[in-house]
């Protein structure tokens, strides 16, 4: 916006141009355009070179401007510079020459190369007289290069107008944040009494943010979108408990009435004059409308349909299918594919079912980021059946795309080996205590680094590391030894005086306590180098984990002992015509495992089937089915929960 020197703008003309702004600003929603459209305006009113909008962070410690006019986003401390000392001083301040002042701080004028000659600050106040930040302009463009009185009087105008814009932006934007936590908060209720996770109602709301971007909706749209898809299920909230949680077909009355929630969301919402819960309303309405209209509640077809309910529809069957429901199992995902294509223009939009199949990556990502790491104990009768779970972090035996390698989540600070912790866990990792490995290899401990590299600052409390004496020395010679990765053995915690890491020697055969009613135990196992499996107990009832092993001898002794192993989870890395080489890498096929699980063939166990090496994923799955006899098999998949 062009101006005239601001010594010559007369009254009317400076109304007009606050007015001006004033409009601006007021179709601005976003924080950091309302700040640098007011920096704009201070600086059009005292013709300066540049403006800054400094704001005082929340805690009162640092002052902070994303909107300094040719440098990147600033935040020091409170007390810093001219302008935090005219914040903590409450007082205006007009400088002819800051080289002559001993508060100005000249090492921005270094890096940027700009030279900064005369400045004027004046502090911000609230309603209720607090300062809240200051406006800072620099280097008067007049001939002279000073501010004078009448700059003085008309930054105090910007300034007056400046804080009761950013009080009210801010309170706007508290009010629209406390709406998106209710509309989140009520979605996830609805789903709660469904024995649905709230994570379920994140994963739909990103992706239908990731479709409405790739239809093309615009940005602030495809994040309403987001906001309010939590709310598509609203309607479950007044649906009886013995229809909602049936594990079984509805009757034809109870599938009517259960229909009905679609309905009861729209009515709970559509009164509503915010943009958000318009939103809500419409995609609890439509979002179990089909493509070819045979959908419910009132059989729209096609573009009857709003977008809204077309891209919530998609993200609300693709999450339901792949996850754990009191009615059903999940599908795989070669299943949940093969729906999806065959339902392109009839149950769903045939241009977001392209988008989705041209996105799969993205989806899964999404999916993993946001999976459900135990099941809610919503009932105390539904105790007993989700209290003995593990989480499957990682489930093969090598790494490709899409394929983790060994890592089994115990509880939220216990583990079994660290092949896949920074992609299984994410941030949860810094909540990890202890990590018990089975042995040295590669695939089992690769992401201890990562984890503590990540998110060293973020630990409170140092990360043990507990194995085999061999397991150990390798690990911390080879591996953790500052050649291939930092020793954070040697390293302190940010605000404690421990180390980030701690090494214990393991106890074969020790009982080790995790919690009440959790222990754990090793035993000694058969591979190439030292190495042990471990029995989990919980409840009363245990799952043994063998790891990388061979021979079976020492897994069958442990079963003989303890009667409450119910589960076993064995490895079979190898096709069959690979025996020699699961035998040099002592490792197992489908054919040698089954010749040995013949000795539990009238046992009660149930077995899991994991460390498969990807690339002969389908030829192992054949075989295991060719060898299996009797036996019910279950693979494990990253992010599985095992019950047990």
């Amino acid at each position: 916006m062009e101006t005239k020197n601001n010594n010559s703008l007369g009254a009317s003309e400076i109304l007009e141009l606050v007015f001006i702004y004033m409009a601006e600003i007021s179709s601005l929603r976003d924080f950091d355009e309302i700040l640098e459209t007011l920096a704009n305006m201070a600086k059009a009113l005292t013709n300066a070179d540049r403006c800054s909008i400094w704001i005082i962070s929340d805690d009162k410690k640092n002052i902070w401007t994303k909107v300094a006019q040719g440098i990147d986003t600033i935040n020091i401390p409170i007390s810093s510079g001219i302008v935090g000392d005219a914040i903590c001083k409450g007082t205006r301040e007009v400088i002819d020459d800051v080289y002559k002042d001993s508060r100005f701080n000249n090492q921005i004028d270094k890096s940027t190369g700009y030279q900064t000659r005369s400045m004027m600050v004046i502090p911000m106040y609230d309603y209720d007289e607090n300062i809240i930040g200051a406006i800072q302009v620099i280097n008067s463009k007049t001939k002279d290069g000073k501010f004078d009185r009448r700059d003085m009087e008309r930054l105090t105008l910007a300034s007056t107008y400046a804080a009761e814009t950013l009080v009210a932006a801010k309170l706007t934007k508290e009010i629209e944040d406390t709406q998106k936590e209710v509309v989140f908060t009520m979605g996830a209720i609805g789903e709660s009494r469904s024995k649905e996770t709230g994570n379920h109602v994140k994963r739909v709301a990103e992706y239908s943010k990731l479709l409405a971007l790739e239809y093309g909706l615009p940005e602030a749209e495809a994040e309403l979108l987001k906001e309010a898809s939590p709310m598509h299920d609203i309607g479950k909230v007044a649906i009886p408990d013995k229809i909602l949680n049936k594990p079984g077909r509805f009757t034809p009355e109870e599938r009517k009435i259960m229909n009905k929630h679609a309905e009861l969301g729209y009515e709970m919402t559509r009164h509503s004059q915010r943009d958000l819960l318009k939103a809500a309303s419409i995609i609890a309405y439509e979002h179990h409308e089909k493509y070819d209209g045979t959908g419910y509640p009132r059989g729209l077809k096609g573009e009857e349909i709003h977008i809204y309910g077309r891209i919530t529809a998609l993200a609300d069957v693709f999450d339901a299918l792949g996850s754990d429901r009191v009615y059903k199992k999940a599908w795989d995902d070669k299943r949940i594919l093969k729906l999806f294509k065959e339902e392109r223009g009839k149950h769903f939009d045939p241009k977001l079912v392209d988008i989705f199949f041209a996105n799969l990556d993205k989806f899964f990502k999404i999916r993993n980021n946001f999976k459900d790491l135990f099941k809610q104990k919503s009932e105390q009768k539904d105790l007993k059946e989700y209290e003995r779970q593990i989480l499957v972090l990682g489930a093969y035996g090598n790494k490709l795309k899409g394929f983790a390698t060994s890592s089994f989540l115990l509880n939220q600070t216990n583990v079994i080996d660290a092949g896949n912790l920074l992609d299984g866990l994410n941030e949860e990792s810094i909540h990890l205590e202890k990590i018990w490995l089975t042995h040295a290899h590669l695939d089992h401990i690769s992401d201890i680094a990562y984890i503590l590299d990540n998110y060293y600052t973020l630990r409170e409390k140092p990360l043990t590391i507990i194995g085999e004496a061999q397991t150990l020395k390798a690990l911390q010679n080879c591996y953790l030894n500052d050649q291939i990765w930092p020793d954070f053995s040697k390293i302190k915690l940010i605000n404690s005086n421990e180390m980030v890491i701690n090494y214990e020697e393991l106890s074969l055969g020790k009982i080790y306590t995790l919690s009440k009613d959790e222990s754990l135990k090793a035993f000694k196992t058969d591979h190439t180098v030292g190495s042990c499996g471990y029995i989990y107990k919980k409840a009363n009832q245990a799952v043994l984990i063998t790891s990388d092993v061979y021979s079976l001898q020492t897994m069958f002794e442990e079963l003989e002992l303890d009667k409450e192993i119910k589960s076993i989870v064995v490895e079979c890395s190898f096709p069959s015509d690979m025996e020699k080489l699961a035998e040099k890498s002592k490792h197992l096929t489908p054919k040698l495992l089954f010749k040995q699980l013949k000795v539990l063939e009238n046992k009660d166990i149930t077995l899991y089937i994991n460390h498969i090496k990807p690339i002969y994923l389908e030829k192992i799955i054949a075989e295991i089915e060719r060898y299996r006899g009797d036996w019910e098999v279950n693979i494990l998949k990253d992010g599985e929960i095992l019950n047990f």
